[in-house]
């Protein structure tokens, strides 16, 4: 088994790798180059990098995992469940999650290790009781040790945002120096950070519970692959997506929420328009092309038909 370059491995039960940081905080860059990984530790005042095989075995974390795809795509495994990840999207793993991650050509990704200390100081201190603060709490508490529980996030928007990037690149400045203070602005930027997950002008959110029923986890996969494309997907990408013939999908979506995977989509597509016409100056030609549109006059024909007005007066009516 390749060993992970920056971390210590350890084995637990059944002979499971556990990698463990010895620091409250560490940010992990993983880059796809050619057949092998550009590895970039920062931790403790200091930027270590170097090239080496991709690091493949199934293991966990002894400290929460937060994981964003910078640029391209990769595959998660996440047990013995398997899907892909793209720019803009991540996951965040309590430390019960067996996982790994296998990255595409040009692939980037960001992971920030946050250890249970560190966590239990600053939610003591400031926290919200949004989503992911609620995970966290409850994910800390000596009870729920045995609880395989992690979020996954996507861009609520059609691109990726400028203001989350701006947090990860402050706070990996942070850890990297040895400057006074430090330690301040680092646990004031992870704060940021986890609230700007909580932004629902930023991010969509979904908690996956894997001791789930069967049918309630591909519901859950399903709902969250149909937002996570917008509402622009077909049922074909959605068979190679989950590996589950889309008709057995559909009876599954519709016993759980009394819609069809079509009305599903339809659904979030017009949400996402609406958003855009809300919160963004996008022409109604961008806002078409963002959402997978092949014309603008069939993203107003669209429109009106789910709305009853068109995007220019929804635009007119509801712009905030």
């Amino acid at each position: 088994m390749k060993k992970d370059p920056f971390s210590e491995l350890h084995f637990g039960d059944a002979e499971i790798p556990q990698i463990s940081i010895h620091s409250p905080i560490a940010i992990f860059y993983k880059q796809k180059i050619r057949d092998n990984i550009l590895y970039t530790k920062v931790q403790d005042g200091d930027i270590t990098a170097f090239e080496n095989e991709e690091y493949q075995a199934l293991h966990k974390n002894q400290n929460f995992e937060l994981m964003y795809v910078l640029q391209g795509e990769l595959t998660n495994y996440i047990e013995d469940k398997e899907y892909v990840l793209r720019a803009g999207e991540g996951c965040l793993l309590n430390t019960q999650i067996l996982h790994r991650e296998i990255l595409s050509e040009g692939c980037n990704v960001v992971f920030l290790n946050l250890s249970p200390t560190l966590l239990q100081e600053l939610l003591a201190n400031d926290s919200s009781n949004g989503p992911i603060f609620t995970f966290l709490e409850k994910n800390l508490q000596t009870d729920s040790q045995w609880k395989r529980s992690y979020i996954e996030f996507t861009p609520c928007l059609p691109y990726q945002s400028e203001s989350f990037h701006v947090i990860i690149d402050s706070l990996q400045l942070e850890v990297a120096t040895s400057k006074i203070g430090r330690a301040y602005f680092q646990r004031g930027l992870i704060l940021r950070l986890l609230d700007a997950l909580e932004n629902v002008n930023q991010f969509s959110l979904q908690q996956i519970d894997l001791d789930l029923s069967k049918e309630q986890y591909l519901v859950n996969r399903l709902i969250h692959l149909i937002e996570s494309r917008f509402g622009h997907i077909s049922r074909k990408e959605i068979e190679v997506a989950l590996h589950y013939n889309a008709e057995y999908l559909n009876r599954l979506l519709k016993r759980q929420t009394q819609m069809t995977i079509a009305h599903y989509a339809q659904m979030i597509r017009t949400q996402k328009a609406q958003q855009l016409l809300n919160t963004t100056d996008l022409t109604i030609q961008l806002i078409a092309e963002h959402l997978g549109f092949s014309t603008e006059a069939y993203f107003y024909h669209f429109f009106k038909k789910q709305t009853g007005i068109s995007p220019n007066q929804y635009r007119k009516k509801f712009k905030l």
